[in-house]
């Protein structure tokens, strides 16, 4: 591989883009469409225009860069090869969701039922079909690049595969977040869902900080469910999401976050999430003194520098949701928040003894096994399709083009495909001309 400066190219998109809101004009100014942008009527045709498609993969391209540069710690564990299992997740991806995304739109109702099914789902705390699900169709479009760098298939494979993922995202995109770009990326990083009523119940359920030690205990039980969830999730960030920041009458600031903590879908759960519920939810008030808060499109919380906000922290609530299907959340009091943490402590001991005596195969499967069904089920749970995914259409079965990628992505070739496919939009290779559409 060619010798690349990343961190020259952590500056600049592609030598030319900025990060945040700036850079967001930036690529959008270069568009031939306005294919970012959803409308209700740009998003009920099936199909797009080879210009919509193209610039919806320099956007993306762009989008991903933005959400790594400003973490800049995509790191990778030493326990979980993370790096191997992503890259085979996203050319399967890329080779069995299209036509799941078909079925689901069919069930759905078409465009408009689909666009409601995001919208009344995203709306409540507690759910996977979030803000973050709103963005993670890019994995999909990132297996495409990787099987075309691999040589497996040229940009012009699969016109209508590629037309089917993208316009499924622009229709959760559009129920989630309304008209207007696609990505929270263009809006600001602030992406506030949830239906107001939410924010009124919590707002008048807040449970004070009593002092400098609840503080501390509140840091500590939002991170010992976070890192619970990580692993669970396989050093990924699907089991945690937030939304906001929502303005509060008096003028403080309101930040909700999902920790998902029970998830019947992995078999490496077993007695580690023992006790836990499905998701446990933190309704965090913060006053004046708080630095701005910003929030990538996987959910994830910024600030400038990366200034410490735990110290303007004012109330914190949480409650929990039992199952992924159940409309109730409960509140829960202190006690009730440190038997969670405790228990979420406990079980990140457990999964680390079970995820240790995998084998490196194991791992990888088990992270594939990860990516394709937290990027799915929120989609096809709802309406009753995850079944028949997993049975009838053999979900978690590999694509004989994924067999014949799995070598080359796991055996030191992810190193060397992942950083210019996350860092220079190699993965979103435009279709350019095609005479077949």
């Amino acid at each position: 591989m060619t010798d690349i400066d990343f961190e020259a190219m952590l500056q600049r998109y592609r030598g030319i883009h900025p990060l945040g809101s700036a850079g967001d004009r930036s690529i959008a100014a270069t568009l031939k469409t306005s294919i970012v942008d959803t409308t209700d009527h740009n998003v009920r045709p099936n199909r797009l225009s080879v210009e919509e498609i193209d610039d919806y993969l320099a956007y993306s391209g762009w989008n991903l860069w933005d959400l790594l540069a400003r973490r800049s710690t995509e790191g990778e564990s030493g326990l979980i090869p993370q790096q191997e299992y992503e890259t085979v997740a996203f050319v399967q991806q890329w080779l069995k969701f299209p036509h799941l995304y078909d079925r689901i739109t069919e069930a759905a109702g078409g465009a408009e039922g689909l666009v409601e099914l995001a919208r009344s789902h995203a709306s409540q705390p507690a759910d996977k079909l979030n803000n973050t699900r709103a963005w993670v169709n890019i994995c999909t479009l990132m297996g495409r690049g990787l099987l075309t760098s691999l040589g497996l298939q040229q940009p012009h494979d699969r016109l209508h595969e590629l037309n089917t993922a993208i316009q499924f995202q622009r229709r959760i995109q559009h129920g989630v977040y309304g008209p207007g770009r696609g990505f929270i990326s263009g809006r600001n990083y602030k992406p506030r869902v949830l239906d107001q009523k939410w924010i009124d119940r919590f707002f008048d359920e807040r449970q004070p900080v009593a002092d400098d030690e609840h503080r501390q205990f509140c840091r500590k039980f939002n991170a010992s469910t976070e890192v619970f969830g990580f692993l669970l999730m396989f050093d990924t960030r699907s089991a945690t999401n937030t939304s906001g920041p929502y303005e509060l009458p008096n003028g403080d600031v309101m930040l909700v976050r999902d920790h998902f903590l029970l998830e019947p879908l992995y078999p490496w759960m077993d007695d580690a999430a023992g006790g836990l519920p499905y998701c446990v939810t933190q309704a965090m008030i913060f006053d004046g003194s708080a630095p701005e808060f910003n929030i990538n499109d996987i959910g994830t919380t910024f600030t400038a520098e990366h200034a410490d906000y735990w110290n303007a922290l004012t109330h914190f609530s949480v409650y929990r949701k039992d199952r992924w299907d159940s409309s109730e959340l409960i509140p829960l009091d202190l006690e009730q928040q440190r038997d969670i943490s405790r228990r979420s402590q406990q079980g990140v001991g457990k999964l680390y003894r079970r995820i240790a005596s995998m084998s490196r195969r194991d791992r990888i499967m088990a992270g594939v096994l990860v990516y394709t069904r937290e990027m799915m089920a929120p989609f096809a749970r709802p309406v009753g399709l995850w079944n028949s995914f997993v049975d009838q259409e053999q979900f978690d079965e590999l694509d004989p083009l994924t067999a014949q990628a799995y070598f080359p992505l796991t055996n030191g070739q992810a190193q060397d495909l992942l950083p210019p496919a996350f860092v220079m939009g190699e993965a979103f290779i435009p279709i350019e001309h095609s005479a077949t559409w």
